[in-house]
């Protein structure tokens, strides 16, 4: 890494690999043997599974195997070998020239892999591609993979909002219908009582001239006769 970073004359080019190497370093003590496969994938992105044949001899101590040049884990070599065969050395044009600094990166492709086979969290995966293609390491094909799967989460996401959006607009026109309902037996109630006021008040009305035509005939009769 010394005699890289010697070479590396441009700022912005030595901040972008030692970024890059952190990133890395976080990565490589995150990874968990639990995610990887020792099945080769099946899908379209590496092709068949048959045959397999890896190179030189396994480690019985580190479980080290060569794959094309590369020593990787036992555990990823049939998902690699299955990503050279279809696709070439995607390592050919790494940033970094250390076989073993490549071997790295080619084990995090080969996890990122193992885990779209695995559906496992699509925002790991990420991480891993886009660590992978700061380095230069060809994955294309992985790229528009992720991409696919994220396209059809966030439809599947649209959908599943479209649905509930569909259920609290039933309900909302339910209360709507409901509301709707209690106002106009509300305004029902409102002209029934407005009509009984006005009977009311005709009929106050009615009692009042009763009474003054009735004061009136009593003081006509209390008056003192004029002979």
């Amino acid at each position: 890494m010394e005699k890289l970073m010697d070479k590396l004359q441009k700022p912005l080019v030595m901040t972008h690999c030692t970024s890059l190497e952190e990133h890395v370093d976080e990565l490589l003590k995150a990874r968990l043997p639990h995610g990887l496969k020792t099945e080769i994938p099946t899908s379209d992105l590496f092709g068949p599974s048959d045959h397999i044949e890896t190179e030189g001899k396994v480690s019985s101590e580190s479980d080290i195997i060569c794959v094309q040049g590369y020593n990787v884990k036992q555990s990823v070599a049939p998902i690699l070998e299955s990503i050279f065969r279809k696709h070439g050395d995607i390592a050919a044009d790494c940033l970094f020239k250390l076989a073993s600094m490549r071997s790295s990166f080619l084990e995090i492709v080969c996890e990122a892999v193992s885990r779209i086979q695995t559906n496992d969290d699509i925002e790991e995966i990420e991480q891993q591609v886009v660590v992978a293609e700061a380095a230069n390491i060809n994955v294309s094909c992985l790229r528009v993979h992720l991409d696919t799967i994220s396209a059809n989460k966030k439809c599947s996401l649209l959908m599943e909002m479209k649905a509930n959006m569909s259920l609290v607009k039933k309900a909302a026109l339910m209360d709507l219908r409901e509301s709707c309902v209690e106002l106009m037996a509300a305004q029902e109630r409102f002209e029934k009582a407005e009509k009984c006021v006005r009977v009311l008040i005709l009929v106050e009305n009615n009692i009042n001239d009763n009474i003054l035509e009735s004061k009136g005939s009593i003081d006509s009769w209390a008056r003192p006769t004029v002979l």
